[in-house]
């Protein structure tokens, strides 16, 4: 009688957790330069970190983390931070985001981590 050969897959047991917070809010206001000010206080992402864990999403956009205001990211990078208005700001450093995308007041705004 003939063995058979007994297959096995591999599967990875390491799972993606569900976010835990979110943090909903819209795009309030289009700052001096460029960027959008949201209406999601800054006090409301002190948990929020600046990894891969924490996105960001504003109309049809994505960015990840969630800088200080002197986050020190270069020019043309896709940013969101702490604000200096109190609030999280989302800007593309050096560049008017709000012109480069078209993003205006009212633009639904999700951070979850």
């Amino acid at each position: 009688m003939a063995k058979q050969k007994t297959r096995t897959k591999a599967t990875s047991k390491t799972k993606t957790a569900p976010p835990t917070h979110q943090v909903d809010g819209t795009v309030e206001s289009i700052g001096a330069h460029g960027q959008l000010i949201t209406s999601i206080e800054n006090g409301a992402l002190v948990d929020a970190g600046q990894d891969e864990s924490v996105s960001v999403k504003f109309a049809d956009h994505l960015t990840v983390g969630v800088y200080p205001e002197d986050h020190g990211q270069p020019d043309a990078t896709l940013v969101a931070s702490l604000g200096q208005s109190g609030f999280l700001e989302i800007e593309i450093v050096g560049i008017s985001i709000s012109e480069m995308l078209g993003i205006k007041a009212g633009v639904p705004v999700s951070v979850t981590w």
